[in-house]
């Protein structure tokens, strides 16, 4: 008996730390199973190798950039009684539309970065400005109308807030000289005359 008992103790010594790796091994998988699913993404990176020269720095902002995906989405709009709602590129846009009388239209577009255009036309005359926000600053406008005069001809005249201008003058039929009709037109801008 004596000479089997020394035999099985070094066995089972041989076997507990086989034992306590299996169980360390099951409670870390019951441990990583509980966390929920994991999901691998595939992707690719595109950019200059002086990008990870930043990246080494701690400028991870490039490679962020070229990590983002590129998501266009299809154009949404909602119609109804002279109000559109529409999302285009990623910005919610609200226009509205009125007719004023029986030749002149209001349109006015806001957007969600507050940026807005407003249009007033007509038959022969329109007025269109745009801004952002309160910030009169940011103020563009764009002036036109046009008219017939007698004895002078077809006038237009397109002025801007940038104070730039053009004034066209047409006339058909100034003169007969010998048989041939000859007509006119002059265009005055900041740059001079022309005709």
């Amino acid at each position: 008996l004596r000479a089997m008992a020394p035999r099985s103790a070094p066995r089972s010594r041989a076997v507990a730390p086989g034992l306590l790796a299996l169980a360390g091994l099951v409670a870390s998988l019951v441990y990583l199973g509980s966390l929920g699913p994991a999901y691998s993404v595939k992707g690719v990176w595109q950019g200059q190798p002086s990008t990870l020269k930043d990246t080494v720095k701690g400028d991870f902002g490039s490679v962020m950039e070229g990590l983002e995906p590129k998501v266009s989405f299809p154009p949404i709009a909602y119609h109804r009684e002279g109000v559109a709602l529409s999302v285009e590129d990623g910005r919610l846009n609200a226009d509205y539309t009125a007719k004023l009388d029986g030749d002149t239209m209001l349109q006015l577009r806001v957007n969600d970065e507050q940026e807005w255009r407003a249009s007033l036309q007509g038959e022969d005359a329109s007025l269109r400005v745009r801004g952002q926000g309160t910030d009169l600053d940011t103020l563009s406008w764009e002036a036109s109308q046009s008219s017939s005069v007698e004895d002078v001809g077809d006038v237009r005249v397109e002025f801007n807030s940038d104070k730039e201008y053009n004034l066209t003058v047409v006339r058909e039929m100034l003169a007969r000289i010998a048989g041939a009709e000859l007509d006119a037109k002059v265009r005055a801008t900041n740059a001079g005359v022309t005709g």
